[in-house]
């Protein structure tokens, strides 16, 4: 019972179904107004011949001495007897109802009616129904009336729309059937893309998300669904090979630490050391251990940038102080290179944002221009604003990056060369949680190098309305 539910809940079946339902609805309104507008047709046609033929009959009916009588006819009741040998069935009466001439199929026709009334009427006899036409004409100058009463059968009538009621009956479900099979057809052939999509989508692991749908589909609804589908699997192979480069980079970055830690500890147990000695090494251990702690917050602040799950600490500050207090932290560093930052801003600049994480984004670019950049270099740290954005520049004299690097410097543990050799420490975090703690303010960072005359990093930042306490 259940795999026959489950039948009728597929989305081909349920097509078919409202499809025939749809159809059977229009097919039966349009044989119902087919029937009765044929039905409509042929009673008035009935009824202009009824009409017609009454007409001509009174128009040869006259009073000479007291009887009804036919002009230029001898024998009158050969009319009468002509129109019932036609079918039709003839009463003359007078006001009373009495009769005067009759011809036809009257006993069975009139006999419901005793007294005319003028006009159409459908009456009932023997089974049949009969179409009436009754019209009066004065005699006797205008003292009395005759009735003339004209009826024609509804046989072949009634046997036409007899005949179309039986078509009607068998065609319909027909028509229905050979929808229902032609609906199914077609309904499989425009969901089959689906049902391969659905077979991809089964068979597809998380190692191997290569696989592409070739349908050749045109461009409509099952079509923009496939080149969906298609769009949605490279950016989950994209994505998965970024998890997988990640993965490793950060298990690479974490074994070099470990290791240098795990062999220092083993050569330091090989063999009794001086106390002098064992404080060399805990020192080196303990270098290795901050490198592991610094390694371990900036991925978890990367991680949690990634997920949306960290919480920016919003409230009104100085723009500018975050940025001159970022440049005094990092003044020393830049000092012990024989190098200078110069810091060219004389106004504060309201803005609302989260201080320790722009902080942060600012400490990340300078600490990157200090160790990058040769000795007795300059750094210039600009700021200016207008009606919408702030804009912090962080210019260097370092080798600068190829053109070719631009567009990834700002993945995670991306790093050149040159930026190994002269920072090996380093994991190529900052600049990824740089870029997203700016976009967390809606803002961006633009880079523009030079190789062999520097970079210069820009933070845009739009300004909101805020006001400093």
């Amino acid at each position: 019972m259940r795999r026959f539910l489950n039948y009728f809940r597929r989305i081909r079946v349920r097509l078919t179904l409202w499809y025939v339902l749809l159809l059977a609805v229009v097919l039966i309104v349009f044989s119902s107004v087919l029937y009765f507008s044929l039905r409509s047709s042929l009673l008035s046609e009935v009824d202009n011949n009824l009409s017609n033929t009454a007409g001509q009959v009174m128009t040869n009916l006259e009073m000479e001495n007291g009887h009804l009588s036919f002009q230029n006819s001898d024998e009158p009741v050969n009319l009468l007897d002509r129109l019932a040998s036609q079918g039709y069935a003839v009463r003359l009466t007078d006001q009373e109802g009495k009769i005067i001439q009759e011809a036809g199929a009257h006993p069975t026709v009139f006999e419901s009616r005793a007294v005319p009334e003028k006009g159409f009427e459908t009456l009932s006899a023997a089974g049949a129904d009969w179409r009436v036409y009754t019209i009066e004409k004065s005699v006797a100058g205008g003292k009395a009336s005759v009735f003339l009463q004209l009826g024609e059968s509804l046989d072949r009538i009634e046997s036409t729309l007899s005949r179309l009621l039986v078509l009607e009956i068998i065609i319909i479900p027909v028509v229905l059937v050979l929808a229902l099979a032609g609906g199914m057809f077609l309904a499989g052939r425009a969901l089959g893309p689906i049902k391969k999509i659905t077979r991809l989508a089964d068979s597809t692991e998380a190692v191997d998300l290569s696989r592409r749908l070739d349908l050749g589909l045109p461009d409509d609804e099952v079509g923009t669904l496939a080149r969906t589908f298609n769009g949605m699997l490279g950016r989950l192979e994209e994505a998965f090979n970024s998890q997988k480069r990640f993965v490793s980079e950060a298990a690479h970055e974490l074994r070099t630490p470990l290791t240098i830690m795990k062999g220092t500890t083993d050569v330091t147990l090989g063999k009794e050391r001086t106390p002098d000695e064992y404080r060399e090494v805990l020192g080196e251990l303990g270098v290795e251990t901050d490198h592991l702690i610094g390694l371990a917050e900036d991925l978890l602040a990367l991680s949690r940038a990634e997920s949306e799950s960290a919480v920016l600490r919003m409230t009104d500050i100085d723009l500018s102080e975050i940025v001159r207090s970022s440049v005094e932290r990092i003044t020393p560093l830049a000092h012990e290179k024989g190098m200078r930052i110069e810091f060219q801003n004389d106004s504060s600049i309201p803005f609302r944002g989260d201080p320790d994480k722009l902080a942060r984004l600012y400490i990340n670019l300078l600490d990157n221009a200090v160790r990058y950049s040769p000795v007795k270099s300059t750094i210039t740290v600009s700021m200016s604003r207008d009606d919408d954005n702030t804009t912090v520049s962080i210019s260097d004299e370092g080798p600068g990056l190829p053109d070719g690097e631009l567009d990834d410097i700002f993945n995670s543990f991306h790093r050149l060369d040159s930026a190994r050799e002269a920072n090996p420490s380093g994991v190529g975090l900052g600049l990824s949680i740089s870029l997203w703690i700016a976009r967390a303010h809606g803002g961006d960072i633009q880079v523009e190098s030079q190789l062999g005359k520097g970079s210069t990093f820009t933070v845009v930042l739009p300004l909101p309305q805020a006001s400093v306490d």
